[in-house]
This record gives C-alpha cells, structure tokens and sequence, in this order.
C-alpha cells in the first residue's frame, strides 16, 4: 500500500479530535515524496497551502497532516502541473489506521489521533483525553458489506481478509456484537463470510453542478435532505452557489433531495477500484 499524505486545516482537525469526524477530501500527495518536509514552513510549500482564503501560514506554529495508506475504493484525480505529483481525493471515509499528526516548528512532530475502523473510531494519543464521539453513520460513503442477508456499513482490514461491520444500535437477532467506548457496535468477521462487498456511489446534478451524494437524511417535516460534495473543477460555479468551502477545491452543501436530477446510482465493487497513485519505488544500493 501506499501512505498518503493530507494537510488537515484546524476546524477539520477540530472536528476529527472533538466529533468524531471520520471524512476526508481534497488534495493529498505521496507521503514519501515529502518526507523532507519537517516543519509547518516547508509543509506550506510543499502542499500548496498559500491558496486563496487560506487558514495556513508558512509562520504556523504548527500544521496538522492526515497520513492513511490509499485503500483501494479511494478514488483519485490526477493534478498535472506540480513538482510534487498531486492527486485530487474525492470525499471518502477515513481508511483504518489513519493517523492524525501535529507537526512544529522545531522540526518535532506528536501523533494526535489514531482511527482504528468504522466500527471503533478514532483514539486519542494523549494520556487522559476524553475519547471523540463517532461520527453517524452513513450507507452514501465507504464500503457496505452483505452479511446474514443484511447490508451493513464495514471496512476492510487484515489484507482484505477480514472486514469490519458496524452499526448505530444494539443489533437485534445477532450475537457477536461488540459496544466500542464511542458506542457503535462492531463485529469482525472472516472475509469469506460476507457475500457482496461494494461501495454506493451515488452522484447527481444540483444546479448544473456535478456531486456526489455523501450523506442522507429526514428532517423533522420528513423531507429527504442530502449533503452534497462537489466534484468537478468548476470552481467559481461553488462558489456562485454559495456552497460551503471546506478547504481548497472541496466544497459542500445540504440540499433537499428533490433539488437533485440525472441521479445515478452505482455500486463500486472490489474487482474495478483502481488502485490509486503508486508507491514510489525505492532505489536500489549500488553493489561493488
């Protein structure tokens, strides 16, 4: 697998540590190709923070990165154009064992937060830190799996070989169910156990604007509302519709589902992710 790398702005870093928050999106590089890169300065160069409205500054005492190996179902964009290659990460689930680190000026750096899976969340490293709440669950993003006839939301771990299932409440009929300290209850089965794996992606047109429906919901008159995340390039569009800018290039908004057209339904299964930006080889000792 390859570690990714994501500069996270400070309300993101804020919700993942105080909410729970378990998404991600935007631009992220190839860990390895900015190892040199040890303090928030050159962190700011390196991933292009100096974008316009931007949080950061080369000055920070600190800058917090996402570092999460690229898990297959990870769906990228190619950025031409930088000396450190660039990929576009459209909005997806944090993948297990993603850690959250604090860099500094000095050139230290302290490890925040570590996310275990859909089922336990994230964990924070410093000794006696209330535990974040998890995030709701959300059938519209990351992988969903087939188990006992009913689909669950789940993660991938062990190689593949064994997934992650989760759910909200208590399950009824089922044993086996574990309750995390968050309080999701979680189960780890054998892959071989589960007879669909796959991913929903449900993209649609708000306003002439391609999205991707991320999240959906009823709300107290029982309308159908959906949280939207931008996915193209047209920028300036967002921004006229006065979507909800997270960070640079990832805008969102909550719409009623009736204000979306042409949706399309997909399911992203195992066999046809694309395996994401490549891990950069590594050179080879020179033998006498």
């Amino acid at each position: 697998m390859t570690l990714m790398q994501k500069a996270i702005t400070p309300a993101l870093s804020h919700a993942h540590l105080a909410a729970g928050h378990d998404r991600l999106a935007g631009y992220v590089v190839r860990a390895a190709d900015v190892s040199f890169a040890t303090t928030p300065s050159q962190l700011f160069e390196v991933h292009g923070l100096g974008y316009p409205g931007t949080p950061f500054s080369p000055h920070d005492e600190y800058i917090d990165v996402l570092r999460f190996e690229s898990s297959p179902q990870l769906q990228y964009r190619d950025v031409p154009g930088y000396i450190v290659p660039l990929w576009w990460l459209r909005h997806s689930r944090v993948p297990p064992g993603a850690e959250l680190v604090r860099v500094f000026a000095d050139g230290t750096a302290t490890l925040l937060a570590r996310y275990g899976d859909v089922g336990t969340g994230w964990s924070l490293t410093h000794l006696g830190s209330p535990r974040p709440a998890l995030a709701s669950l959300s059938r519209c993003v990351g992988p969903v799996a087939k188990w006992h006839g009913a689909y669950l939301e789940a993660d991938v771990v062990d190689n593949g070989h064994t997934l992650v299932l989760a759910l909200a409440n208590p399950p009824l009929a089922e044993t086996g169910f574990r309750q995390s300290a968050n309080g999701r209850w979680y189960r780890r089965v054998p892959r071989q156990e589960v007879t669909e794996l796959f991913e929903l992606d449900l993209t649609a047109q708000w306003n002439g604007l391609s999205v991707r429906v991320v999240d959906q919901w009823q709300d107290a008159q029982r309308y159908v509302v959906a949280r939207i995340s931008h996915l193209g390039d047209d920028i300036d569009r967002a921004e006229h519709l006065q979507m909800d800018r997270v960070e640079a290039g990832v805008y969102e908004a909550v719409v009623y589902a009736a204000e979306l057209t042409d949706i399309q339904t997909n399911q992203v299964v195992p066999h046809t992710w694309a395996p994401g930006p490549a891990a950069v080889p590594q050179r080879q000792p020179v033998r006498s």
